[in-house]
């Protein structure tokens, strides 16, 4: 079942500017196609399970994947998923622009593309939930767009490091990068991975098993 967030993202790109929804392209169902003809993919889960649909449209067609990363949220409860809103409380748990990097290792050998675009949009949303007998207790039955915070265009491989800390200059290893954005060496060898496979770093030394980066200079995307 199509959630709400989903829906009102696939409409914002396309019926609302012009565009349409649900379009077929050869054997795939896109989401939206804009008025310049850019194909639409609306990706709230994980972002590797586009990675054969974009290797077969990228040759030949452009395509805007919408990523929403949900920043912060309003919990609604329900006795049941149509029925009447019970309470609603504005839960602590907040998100960033940067937990996009958990999803963009699944396009990481494809990222960058000429006719690839990746719209991060940091996203305030009302979740709703009903009670279950099963951990945790809830289920999400909905998410609803209540405001586009903020949207982060990445075109290429330097596009990355809007997302990074501004003052992460010279030399640094994983460590050093977790250390400086407060994250887990796990999170951080993903970005370590991201940012070298789209050239916005290079490995430029190894101290024993520790890689040394350095941002790179990019010249263009294939």
């Amino acid at each position: 079942m199509e959630r709400s967030l989903h829906r009102q993202l696939k409409e914002r790109y396309g019926t609302e500017v012009g565009g349409r929804s649900e379009v077929v392209v050869g054997d795939f169902r896109v989401d939206a196609l804009d008025p310049d003809g850019r194909l639409i993919e609306i990706q709230a889960g994980p972002l590797g399970l586009l990675k054969r649909k974009l290797e077969i449209l990228l040759p030949t067609r452009e395509v805007v994947v919408v990523k929403p990363i949900v920043v912060g949220r309003r919990v609604i409860r329900r006795d049941g998923p149509d029925g009447p809103d019970l309470r609603s409380r504005r839960s602590p748990k907040r998100g960033a622009l940067l937990d996009a990097f958990e999803e963009l290792v699944g396009l990481a050998r494809i990222f960058p593309h000429a006719n690839l675009s990746i719209d991060l949009l940091a996203v305030e949303v009302d979740e709703v939930r009903v009670a279950r007998r099963r951990r945790p207790g809830y289920s999400v039955v909905d998410r609803v767009l209540r405001e586009v915070v903020e949207t982060v265009r990445l075109r290429e491989g330097l596009d990355l490091w809007s997302l990074l800390p501004g003052d992460l200059s010279g030399r640094f290893t994983t460590s050093d990068l977790a250390d400086r954005i407060a994250r887990p060496a796990d999170f951080a060898r993903r970005v370590a991975y991201c940012l070298h496979q789209s050239g916005a770093v290079e490995m430029v030394s190894k101290e024993g098993n520790r890689r040394i980066y350095e941002r790179g200079a990019i010249v263009g995307v294939a």
